[in-house]
């Protein structure tokens, strides 16, 4: 019997109808982190300094960094317990700035992260970047261990970011692209042989092979991944990518595909964002289940994802989208454009079929600690999905930790919006 999991969340943000973070177990994970100031305002700079002061990406990044110092502190942890952190970037050239001031808050062991290019839609106008991020809690007794590539070139010089890090039985990794980390893409297709080879699949093997090497070092592989997000410029990629995927990982884990506006490394095909489980007698991933979802992603598209998987006391759930049979999309009249919200009932639609899902997988919502939310056209359609939101969860103090990501498509024409949550067992 494996032990209840308690779930702790802080206070509210004062623009967003969340909790700062929620505390689940010895993890902490936050809320998406936003430059702005107690008037919702984006934190700007002093134009007429000029280029005499502070780039708008370093006092963003400054002031997102140490509004997570901040959160942690209610949890009595500090940067030094930061194991995985999400960074969402409205533009790749600003990647130098924000590394400058990250590499200041993590001077040595940096976390895991994931970095990747959303455009510029975030919710708060002017804003340059958002960010989340997991840290151990201040009395957790968990090690925190740096994993690093046995045979393959060290990140830190260009991304100051660790391959992953473990605590527990859980190995955040770091979203990286097929670079070789000092001159760009680690592989490609011989110049002179355009034929010969498929870019995609070269890059998802160099990944992934990559990666086992790193999980090697906590003696597990991607056989044991549990949750996961694919990120691509162009899901045209897809295919190819998802193919290698299913040849590493054959018991898949959960995942969202979502296409985005770019990549740090120009040519990159992906990244993938990964939790692997370190397993034992209490935390053994068990079979899919696909509890409460009226398909089956193999079945109807043979694709490579699981619907959910269990892994002792951890729930974890694909991102779901408003279909009914993963073949069609569940939307308002064509008829009636403007007299019913489209992504209102596609929301609605959405959390329902999940709160059947998780119910089948012995969980619910207030066992939920964290949602990463994907919107298409969150200019158009933030304030729509935030309302149902409040349907679900009318004490902003009870929800699970929320992370907003844009994105620039889904999988297949018509969804406006994709959630993907985790949990752990009522």
């Amino acid at each position: 019997m494996n032990a209840k999991i308690n779930l702790k969340r802080s206070g509210p943000n004062s623009f967003v109808p969340a909790p700062r973070a929620v505390r689940v177990g010895d993890y902490v994970y936050t809320s998406s982190i936003y430059p702005i100031d107690k008037s919702g305002h984006a934190i700007g700079v002093d134009e007429r300094l000029g280029e005499a002061g502070p780039s708008l990406m370093e006092a963003q990044a400054r002031h997102c960094l140490e509004s997570l110092k901040e959160i942690l502190k209610e949890h009595g942890s500090n940067l030094d317990g930061v194991l995985k952190a999400d960074v969402h970037l409205v533009d790749p050239a600003d990647f130098y700035e924000f590394k400058r001031v990250w590499k200041e808050y993590f001077p040595k062991e940096p976390p895991a992260r994931t970095t990747v290019e959303v455009g510029d839609n975030l919710p708060f106008h002017g804003c340059r970047l958002n960010l989340d991020a997991v840290a151990l809690a201040g009395d957790s007794k968990l090690k925190r261990q740096i994993l690093k590539d046995p045979d393959g070139a060290d990140p830190l010089e260009v991304e100051w970011a660790s391959m992953a890090v473990r605590a527990g039985n859980l190995v955040f990794c770091s979203g990286f692209t097929a670079s070789d980390f000092k001159t760009g893409l680690g592989v490609g297709k011989r110049p002179g042989f355009p034929n010969y080879g498929n870019e995609s699949t070269m890059q998802a093997e160099y990944v992934f092979s990559r990666l086992n090497r790193v999980l090697s070092q906590a003696g597990t592989s991607l056989e044991q991944a549990v949750e996961s997000q694919l990120y691509e410029p162009n899901l045209l990629t897809f295919h190819d990518v998802d193919a290698v995927w299913g040849a590493f990982m054959p018991m898949p884990p959960p995942r969202s595909s979502m296409g985005v506006k770019g990549l740090i490394v120009p040519g990159a095909h992906f990244v993938p964002n990964l939790i692997v489980l370190v397993p034992d007698k209490d935390h053994v991933k068990e079979e899919e289940t696909n509890k409460g979802v009226p398909w089956h992603p193999v079945k109807v598209r043979k694709v490579n994802f699981s619907p959910s998987i269990k892994a002792g006391p951890w729930r974890f759930f694909a991102g779901q989208v408003a279909t009914p049979d993963f073949l069609s999309v569940f939307t308002t009249p064509p008829g009636l454009p403007h007299h019913l919200s489209d992504i209102e009932e596609q929301t609605r639609y959405t959390m329902k079929m999940l709160t059947a899902q998780l119910e089948g997988n012995d969980t619910d919502w207030a066992h939920c600690y964290h949602i990463r939310v994907y919107l298409t056209n969150p200019h158009r359609d933030y304030r729509g999905f935030i309302r149902v939101w409040r349907e679900y969860f009318p004490d902003p103090a009870k929800t699970p930790a929320l992370c907003f990501i844009p994105t620039s498509a889904i999988m297949f024409p018509g969804p406006l919006i994709e959630i993907d949550p985790t949990c752990v067992a009522r």
